[in-house]
């Protein structure tokens, strides 16, 4: 019995053993791969650098389309998130960019396309270098019946709408502008800190999730997220309407815009 015993405890000590040495030999070959590799191996391949979100050439021209957030309206100071954009990157280059906006106060998706059918905003976005816009917030947050309360099956035919003709935008201005840096800014809440926050909250995720899927199939597009620059902030960073940003949030979007130009 005694040295049954024994030999049960000398197996567990050499299994145990073996592990042991099977863990370390892992463990060094992880913090130094290379041993397994033959001394004749070649060099890993350099990954190509990503594209620069700008053009080499710098940019000259800038086109802004969209809504009320394009504009700029809730920014005592008349700028806006493009505004201050444009101011960083002439600060940058050392050159004065031509700077036209477009947008306009209320829009929705499917008026920003027929927008973009008219032929002088056709040619002002073929020769742009930059284009900025935003889009999403009127198709959304006019799906309500009554204050802070929203109808669910409003909010998901705006959706599918949204996705179709923001999908057809961006299609637009690839047809006439190849190259140009396109940079969509993506929805906040503005109802974060109301009773409405419930309701509001899993469809402007959704539909900012959407947009950076959408977005995924065309090159040179950036979709710059502002969500979190909000939320638990409206009280600082929005406007007295409680809906568009205040100059302040003006300038979190921007500089979260000119970080990812960078």
């Amino acid at each position: 019995m005694r040295k049954s015993g024994q030999l049960l405890w000398r197996t567990a000590g050499l299994l145990s053993l073996l592990s042991f040495l099977l863990f370390a030999t892992g463990f060094v070959l992880a913090m130094n791969p290379q041993q397994l590799a033959p001394s004749t191996a070649s060099p890993p391949v350099q990954k190509e650098q990503p594209p620069s979100p700008l053009p080499e050439k710098g940019v000259h021209k800038v086109v802004a389309l969209g809504d009320s957030l394009t504009r700029g309206a809730g920014d005592a100071n008349g700028q806006g998130y493009v505004g201050l954009v444009r101011q960083a990157l002439e600060k940058k280059s050392g050159h004065s960019i031509t700077f036209t906006n477009l947008a306009i106060n209320g829009q929705e998706s499917s008026e920003l396309l027929k927008q973009m059918s008219q032929e002088q905003v056709k040619k002002l976005l073929a020769e742009a270098d930059l284009i900025l816009f935003t889009i999403g917030g009127n198709d959304l947050f006019r799906q309500t019946g009554g204050l802070y309360t929203i109808e669910k099956e409003k909010v998901t035919t705006a959706l599918n709408k949204l996705a179709v003709n923001y999908e057809e935008i961006l299609k637009q201005i690839r047809s006439v502008n190849k190259t140009a840096t396109i940079v969509y800014t993506s929805l906040y809440n503005p109802f974060g800190n109301t009773e409405a926050a419930v309701d509001t909250i899993g469809p402007v995720l959704d539909w900012n999730n959407h947009a950076s899927q959408i977005a995924s199939r065309y090159p040179q597009v950036f979709v710059v997220p502002t969500y979190d620059l909000f939320l638990r902030k409206e009280q600082n960073y929005l406007y007295t309407d409680h809906f568009h940003p205040n100059a302040d949030g003006y300038k979190r979007m921007a500089d979260r815009i000119l970080q990812a130009l960078e």
